[in-house]
């Protein structure tokens, strides 16, 4: 596992130090010039005495370097630094990126925690329910409520509710049902009774959205998974033999699927932190997905590096988290 985030972090280096420097048409195994290559012009930042300059690479590169030597040392440094979560200061707001992104940490799981745990809960019990009632109307009802689920967006179903929830009772009878996404709450340790019901508030339209939206392709995902293992010869000879049918989904079916629902619940760890774009921007929520998209937007390298760095540290924990509980749940596997 190791190895495999030295390689990627490799990867995102290389690509951030050749990139921009083959962009700008120039040779990215010469002297670097600051004018198109970001690690040489954080570099040279922070030698005029700017925060924001190359502490997330280590120090500025001797002079005396040039071509691959250069590109080394900027490698080591750049690696040094990530291993002990130094990404160096913002290139706009000159504070600290991992201060930057563990304040927004908050808003991102106080949003994801739910919107992202509760879907594959409502999912799995739904799609159990189908299953012992397959083929009848509820099991229908399911399938076609699982499929609009999984196609309507979850940005496109909160500006729906913004506007007839909070927009329009707002205008012709001046209440509002939900707030609209003017300010977003304050998070902290010391909120204020106030502040929390307000936070409450601002967020139930935010989750009706994401657990709406989301519950369908778990519950369909699951259903298939458990018709699927209905139809193999161990469970012909259990229904032949007069077991309940609730007997065997509960006690022979799902024990056999529990592996691939594991394995999926474990991939959606670094979405929790990743969080949603749109859907931070469209709330004006603060959280890491909106920060990571200003750091692009604005080619903060700084900030780039320390939310890549981060997702690649969630994905290799979530597939070793696959592993131990594949392990763990099928008898049949064991770990190496």
């Amino acid at each position: 596992m190791f190895i495999v985030f030295i390689f990627s972090m490799l990867i995102f280096f290389l690509f951030f130090r050749v990139a921009p420097v083959v962009i700008g048409a120039g040779n990215p195994l010469a002297p670097a010039k600051a004018s198109f290559d970001p690690v040489s012009a954080a570099a040279g930042s922070a030698m005029q005495g700017n925060p924001s300059g190359s502490s997330w690479l280590g120090s500025p590169p001797p002079d005396i370097l040039t071509g691959v030597s250069q590109m080394s040392h900027q490698a080591i440094g750049f690696l040094k630094n990530i291993l002990t979560f130094n990404f160096g200061y913002s290139r706009y707001t000159f504070k600290p990126v991992s201060h930057e992104i563990l304040i927004r940490l908050p808003y991102t799981l106080a949003i994801y925690l739910v919107g992202i745990l509760t879907p594959i809960l409502i999912g799995y019990a739904l799609a159990v329910k189908a299953v012992k009632h397959r083929g009848r109307i509820f099991d229908y009802l399911i399938t076609i409520s699982s499929l609009i689920s999984y196609v309507v967006p979850s940005y496109v179903l909160l500006l729906l509710l913004y506007y007839f929830l909070a927009f329009l009772p707002k205008v012709y009878y001046d209440i509002y049902i939900f707030p609209l996404p003017t300010r977003a709450p304050i998070i902290s340790s010391r909120i204020s009774v106030e502040e929390l019901f307000y936070m409450i508030w601002y967020l139930i339209p935010i989750y009706i959205a994401l657990i709406t939206t989301s519950f369908g392709q778990w519950a369909y995902y699951i259903r298939q998974l458990l018709i699927s293992e209905a139809e193999k010869d161990y469970v012909v000879s259990s229904r032949a033999i007069g077991k309940d049918e609730e007997y065997i989904i509960k006690k022979e079916i799902i024990p056999n699927i529990k592996g691939p629902i594991a394995t999926s619940v474990a991939y959606t760890i670094p979405t929790v932190f990743g969080g949603s774009i749109v859907l931070e921007m469209l709330t004006s929520w603060p959280g890491v997905a909106s920060y990571a998209y200003n750091a692009l937007s604005l080619g903060d390298f700084p900030a780039i590096v320390g939310f890549y760095t981060i997702s690649v540290i969630l994905i290799i924990i979530s597939l070793y988290i696959t592993d131990v509980l594949i392990a763990i749940l099928d008898p049949r596997v064991k770990l190496g």
